[in-house]
């Protein structure tokens, strides 16, 4: 590709270089003496999605960094023509090959945009531009079914149906007199309920009987004592002792934390996994012994 600027060929006047020319050409790129006349490297081109050099539209489309389908071709033929006739008394004839060259490579890209580069691609193309035109005839007839029911009557709004007859009722009097009869009857000629099922629960100590019992225990004894000497009195040889002494010491523990959330008693540990003293509001710990009420507790 031939570069560069070539020395003008415009016709000047023997009186000078500022002189007006002797032979008026009508191209104002000539015509003008004041300026000195300067061939361009390459036709400027002025279409669609592109306005510029032609060895810039060249690169770009061989890079396929345009959009070659937006530009047209007669445009692009058009203004090459012309811009080649306007230079060609001022363009060497090797520079305008190379002009010539890139237009025609540009039209070669530009139509294989418009065929198939091969037998199997155009096959191909065949079969998905069926396949597109095969759907559009189903979408062409859904749309025709859809327009045919919305203009039906719909029921319920344009049309109502006909009530259902109400069901008979069977068994005569005969059913009618035994119906009387369970009515006369009442709860004790009426048929066995199915027995449900309730599961016995345990007569243990629970979290309302823990907290009245700390209540009662803290207003006669306000400095309290160990968390032991709150639970309720339980016989050794009682059936589940094991069981009642445990949900005992369970129960006075979660109504202890219960009370010392409200303000009314005060919980102390001294050390980790040690005893714990509850006292009446004040956070001290209570002397040994104030309560003399105890039970024994199962390690």
């Amino acid at each position: 590709m031939a570069q560069g600027t070539a020395v003008s060929d415009a016709p000047r006047s023997e009186a000078g270089e500022g002189a007006a020319p002797d032979v008026i050409t009508g191209d104002p790129l000539w015509d003008d003496w004041t300026v000195p006349p300067r061939v361009p490297a390459v036709p400027e081109l002025h279409l669609d999605g592109f306005d510029g050099p032609i060895d810039l539209l060249f690169d770009l489309a061989e890079r396929q960094r345009i959009d070659l389908g937006r530009i047209s071709i007669a445009d692009l033929a058009t203004q090459f023509v012309a811009a080649l006739t306007r230079l060609a008394a001022h363009v060497p004839i090797e520079r305008r090959a190379d002009w010539v060259v890139m237009a025609s490579r540009l039209v070669l890209l530009r139509s294989q945009l418009l065929f198939p580069a091969s037998p199997e691609v155009a096959a191909e193309a065949e079969r998905d531009a069926a396949a597109e035109l095969h759907r559009l005839d189903e979408l062409v007839f859904l749309r025709a079914a859809a327009v045919w029911l919305q203009a039906r009557p719909q029921l319920g709004i344009d049309v109502f149906a006909r009530p259902q007859p109400a069901p008979a009722h069977e068994g005569g009097y005969v059913a009618l007199m035994e119906a009387c009869l369970v009515v006369l009857r009442g709860r004790a000629g009426r048929p066995e309920m199915a027995p449900s099922y309730r599961p016995s629960l345990p007569a243990v100590w629970r979290v309302p009987d823990a907290l009245a019992r700390i209540r009662t225990l803290l207003a006669a004894h306000p400095a309290g004592g160990a968390l032991n000497q709150f639970l309720p009195p339980l016989a050794p040889g009682e059936h589940d002792h094991w069981l009642k002494a445990r949900a005992a010491v369970a129960s006075t523990l979660v109504a202890g934390l219960e009370l010392s959330r409200d303000g009314t008693a005060c919980l102390a540990q001294e050390a980790a996994f040690g005893p714990i003293h509850m006292t009446a509001a004040a956070c001290q710990p209570a002397p040994a012994g104030p309560i003399t009420e105890r039970v024994a507790v199962p390690a």
